[in-house]
């Protein structure tokens, strides 16, 4: 209709914009409509109690969507970081960015679902599988409270020990200071453990040993234009899900070409700089 209007003598396609814009238009009075209590009460409710996990978790994305509902939406995914269904849990942990819990509690929470995953062999998944990644994300955006954590989890051994020490390859481990608990853990009859904590201390003497030999970072930078540093901090920003300005290898492996050779110290993190260093070398070949 507007097509053929639009393309009649005398009539203007500015007309529409104008008629569009109209106050009593409806969709200038669609935007002050509320949401009906019952419904939104009922689905609160429905988040939280509903005997079907299916409904449960579309109940609480729904609840995401529906505007000052803040406290309600905090205490709904707190309640449904206990739920005995892995996926709930997991739907409540993509919803962490959305409400605001204690950092303690969301590490917590993190590692509770993940140790449910891994005491079900039929639903245990490689920490880099797509239903562990929310989890992991959330471990290593409070990395140093994770750390710690992990480091109380594995004074004793016990069936998630294996788990741990995974959980601490993937994070800033502090090797050095948790010495006697790797060393008590090396001593394990599980080879599969004791090969967990030998990968730590090798991926720590790597380390301490590039950042020995390694020369100043500044002096290889004063080589870099400093347009290359602008375009390494967008590539960086874009794939950068939890704003560390740098990047993990759950982030870069969405990236067409890997820059894990752009890790510099080997702690499992490229920067702005050590990326914009990768550049420059491959453009000079």
């Amino acid at each position: 209709m507007m097509v053929f209007l639009a393309q009649a003598p005398g009539v203007q396609a500015n007309d529409f914009a104008i008629e569009e814009r109209e106050p009593d238009s409806p969709a200038a009075t669609e935007t002050d409509a509320k949401y009906p209590e019952q419904i939104v009460d009922r689905l609160f409710e429905m988040s939280v109690s509903d005997p079907s996990a299916e409904i449960r978790i579309n109940a609480l994305q729904a609840c995401a969507n529906i505007p000052d509902e803040g406290d309600r939406l905090k205490d709904a995914v707190e309640h449904c970081l206990d739920a005995s269904d892995l996926m709930v849990r997991l739907t409540a942990i993509q919803l962490l960015d959305r409400v605001e819990l204690k950092p303690q509690r969301e590490v917590d929470a993190a590692i509770d679902y993940l140790e449910m995953r891994y005491q079900n062999p039929e639903r245990r998944a490689p920490l880099n599988h797509r239903s562990m990644s929310p989890a992991i994300d959330v471990l290593k955006s409070h990395s140093d409270m994770a750390n710690a954590e992990l480091s109380d989890r594995l004074e004793e051994t016990g069936p998630m020990t294996l788990l741990h020490l995974q959980l601490a390859g993937l994070l800033d481990f502090d090797v050095a200071k948790n010495a006697d608990r790797l060393n008590d853990r090396s001593k394990s009859g599980d080879h599969e453990i004791r090969r967990e904590v030998v990968s730590l201390w090798a991926k720590y003497f790597a380390s301490v040993a590039t950042k020995q030999s390694q020369p100043d970072l500044s002096e290889k930078l004063k080589e870099i234009n400093p347009k290359l540093l602008s375009y390494a901090e967008k590539i960086i920003s874009r794939y950068d899900q939890d704003g560390s300005k740098s990047l993990h290898e759950q982030e870069w492996q969405k990236m067409l070409m890997s820059p894990a050779p752009a890790d510099l110290n080997h702690d499992g993190r490229v920067t702005i700089e050590e990326y914009a260093l990768l550049m420059h070398s491959r453009s000079k070949k």
